[in-house]
């Protein structure tokens, strides 16, 4: 007879000794995210980081999609920690014209009310230090934090390239590639891990490719499988009310049956810890906290990326529904001017020029009508397609112009429409959210939470984008709304009214 848990391994938790022979003698393979996170990363984290990769030696390894996804997106990271840090120092230096006004009125005042030079000397030292400290400081940080060499000279870069010498693996053929991206789209509509979660993205197959890819090098290796990623949705790992717990029980089981192998799937602050006991290095709590607020903002991005995509199916709908109105409109005009022209042609005794103008009319005008039909059925399927949440209608929004119909251009429209929302709302998406969200990843009030639908009396109906709890007493909780133009905009608590509202699961 079998055990309780026999062939259903995959729903427990690993334990210690699990952990251990996974990082001590398995396969670890790390997702690219977990190599742009040595860009985020502070000098110290980062070199701590390192020495946890390098301790691990010969058994680290990358597939050639984390290859593929790391260079595509190096630059934009490397890019992306310098302009915060010059959004900073600009802030600092719109400040600092409000302080050189400051300093020119206790100027001014010394002179009116005769202060001695020392009074003024201190007024205007106390001014001015505050923030010749933060700049300076913020100054020592971005020297710290970026590149010396710049794009061009990347020593993280050189050291990852003397890490993965010789460890990264084989681009599939054509043919094995093509078999697998068609797997990983079934996967996005059906809805399995891992990748689905993706599904709005304008290539949704990079993490199966991954887990692909990383399933035939198991197999071959035959060691156990530590896959270490960033990441925190719920095509990767089984979470249960915000809190991680372990990897996703479906892929545990598919690298069992498929590789023959034993895996663990855990993110980069869960190695870092672990590395602390089993690899003997030494890993601050400073390094851990930093991967852990990583993570944290991985999951927010996750979650403003869905409400970006939420907001972009609502508008689209909007449009599409919009223009499918006007097509009925127009439809029932011209099905009014051809009943009209056959009752003339009918009633009237015509012939000559006349009557063949009456019938060039009436031909044309039932040409008309048969385009719009077309284009209403087409825009039509639109709607249906966007009401049930078809992510691919975003990716390609003008599939169903098929045949060269003139359906195109209006259906090109609206892919642009669309467009255009996402270019709206892609800064909100990519900015950092606020403190309220450092300790959980779901903040909430009452009944609304981050993604909930609201009504305010002068912004209509909107989403919550984010909560901002502050620490004093008796001030009152601010809600960021996502407004359906895609712009944001922060209101009191008490202003809103959820109730009636369906907020998303």
């Amino acid at each position: 007879m079998s055990g309780l848990s026999e062939g259903f391994e995959q729903y427990l938790v690993p334990d210690t000794d699990e952990i251990k022979a996974g990082i001590t003698r398995g396969l670890v393979v790390l997702d690219s995210n977990v190599l742009l996170e040595l860009y985020r990363f502070a000098a110290p984290a980062r070199s701590e980081l390192f020495e946890v990769l390098e301790k691990i030696g010969e058994r680290i390894w990358i597939p050639h999609q984390v290859r593929v996804e790391f260079h595509r997106n190096r630059l934009k990271v490397m890019s992306s920690q310098e302009e915060s840090y010059q959004e900073v120092l600009k802030a600092i230096g719109e400040v600092r014209q409000s302080q050189n006004s400051v300093v020119a009125r206790i100027r001014e005042l010394a002179k009116r009310v005769l202060l001695p030079e020392e009074a003024r000397d201190e007024l205007v030292q106390l001014v001015s230090r505050g923030l010749d400290d933060a700049e300076r400081v913020m100054t020592q940080l971005r020297a710290a934090h970026s590149s010396p060499g710049g794009f061009a000279k990347d020593p993280i870069l050189q050291r990852l390239q003397s890490l993965f010498e010789g460890r990264v693996g084989e681009p599939l053929d054509e043919g094995e590639l093509s078999v697998a991206r068609e797997e990983a789209l079934r996967r996005v509509e059906a809805q399995e891990p891992p990748g689905y979660k993706d599904g709005g993205k304008e290539d949704p197959t990079g993490d199966y490719l991954v887990w692909y890819q990383t399933l035939k090098e198991a197999a071959m290796r035959n060691q156990p499988l530590l896959f270490v990623t960033r990441d925190a949705k719920e095509d990767w790992f089984l979470r249960l009310k915000g809190q991680t717990i372990c990897g996703h029980p479906d892929l545990i089981a598919e690298a069992r049956d498929v590789a023959g192998v034993p895996a663990i799937i855990m993110q980069t602050q869960s190695l870092l810890h672990h590395a602390r006991a089993f690899l003997d290095t030494d890993v601050s709590e400073e390094t851990i906290r930093q991967a852990e607020s990583a993570a944290a903002q991985a999951s927010r991005d996750a979650s403003r990326t869905f409400l970006v995509k939420e907001s972009l199916l609502e508008t689209m709908t909007d449009i599409a529904s919009r223009q499918a109105e006007d097509l009925r409109s127009e439809s029932e005009r011209l099905q009014r001017s051809i009943d009209r022209m056959v009752y003339e042609l009918d009633a009237r005794d015509q012939e000559g020029k006349i009557r063949d103008f009456r019938e060039r009319r009436l031909s044309d005008l039932r040409s008309q009508a048969e385009e719009v039909a077309v284009e209403l059925a087409d825009l039509q399927a639109a709607v249906d397609m966007l009401r049930a949440k078809d992510y691919s209608t975003i990716r390609d929004s003008a599939r169903l112009s098929w045949r060269g119909r003139p359906s195109r251009t209006r259906m090109l429209s609206l892919a642009k429409s669309a467009m255009r929302q996402v270019e709206m709302l892609q800064d909100w998406a990519l900015r950092p959210s606020s403190p309220a969200s450092e300790e959980a990843t779901e903040v909430s009030v009452g009944a609304m939470r981050v993604g909930s639908r609201v009504s305010h009396d002068e912004h209509g109906e909107a989403r919550v984008a984010d909560i901002r709890q502050t620490n004093e007493e008796n001030s009152e909780v601010q809600v960021e709304l996502l407004l359906p133009d895609g712009t944001t905009t922060w209101v009191r608590f008490s202003e809103l009214r959820v109730d009636g509202l369906p907020g998303l699961e």
